[in-house]
């Protein structure tokens, strides 16, 4: 059975974090760790992840030098075939998630597998459709890399990457997944199909400032990593993304919603 380490990333996830926990869980057909790295929430977070602390392989919660920091916290602990990140605000969109990844890699003996990603809103409606891709080394001129909370690599290969470089703020993740998508040989796989619901308000939905702020880092990244892109290549993403927030609401209007299965008990 395939291993695949789930690193949960939070500072003050109260309101979230069991959620986040319940879908991991659920999971079937894979082995899990999951491993939750905390920032020293002063919320009720670690009362909640004290709730369920049987069910985690590592639990740290200490004061880190943030996001990126923390996700390679996690990764220098992982041991499953694959690590993933699913973050305090995040939910698997289902039970065989994972399980479909796995197959998905092992069918092409690959060194990754990549599904879609609902992002939703504080009520759990659809805001954006973002897709994977079969070809993802063709888009990142373009700052579009597969979205990464249902991104699954070989965790011997992130190392090997040198995981996160903390001195990006808001593209590191972009980074990884270029320097990895670029590697010799390398192989992703595409299973079509939500993996993920990520909630609005984390550093890739934070608005237009943020927005550019995040352009100036993934053109830095193509750069460093040999990708011939320029600032109006990256810029040229966003009629992609308009084009997801429009699949998002469309679905809206349908009635679908990303809440029930994980809907903490009792409410």
């Amino acid at each position: 059975m395939t291993a695949i380490s789930v690193i949960t990333v939070c500072l003050n996830a109260g309101a979230t974090i069991e959620r986040t926990i319940r879908s991991v869980r659920a999971q079937t057909g894979v082995s899990i760790e999951h491993i939750l790295i905390d920032g020293g929430s002063t919320d009720a977070t670690m009362d909640i992840v004290a709730h369920y602390r049987d069910g985690f392989a590592t639990v740290v919660s200490e004061r880190d030098r943030g996001l990126y920091d923390a996700m390679n916290k996690g990764l220098a602990l992982a041991r499953g075939d694959f690590t993933g990140f699913l973050n305090a605000d995040d939910a698997f969109a289902g039970p065989g998630v994972l399980a479909s990844l796995a197959a998905a890699a092992a069918r092409i003996g690959g060194d990754a597998a990549i599904g879609d990603v609902l992002q939703v809103d504080a009520l759990d409606r659809p805001a954006r459709m973002i897709r994977g891709d079969r070809v993802p080394a063709r888009k990142l001129h373009r700052g579009i890399a597969p979205p990464h909370p249902a991104f699954y690599a070989r965790t011997d290969a992130l190392r090997a990457a040198g995981g996160f470089d903390t001195s990006y703020r808001r593209a590191a993740d972009f980074d990884l997944m270029a320097r990895l998508i670029l590697a010799p040989g390398f192989r992703a796989a595409y299973r079509p199909g939500t993996v993920t619901h990520m909630r609005l308000g984390g550093l890739s939905t934070q608005g237009l400032r943020a927005s550019h702020a995040a352009s100036a880092e993934i053109l830095r990244s193509c750069r460093t990593n040999g990708i011939r892109a320029t600032t109006w290549t990256v810029l040229s993403r966003y009629p992609q993304k308009a084009r997801e927030v429009v699949h998002g609401r469309l679905m809206r209007l349908r009635g679908v919603r990303a809440d029930s299965a994980w809907a903490t008990p009792g409410c």
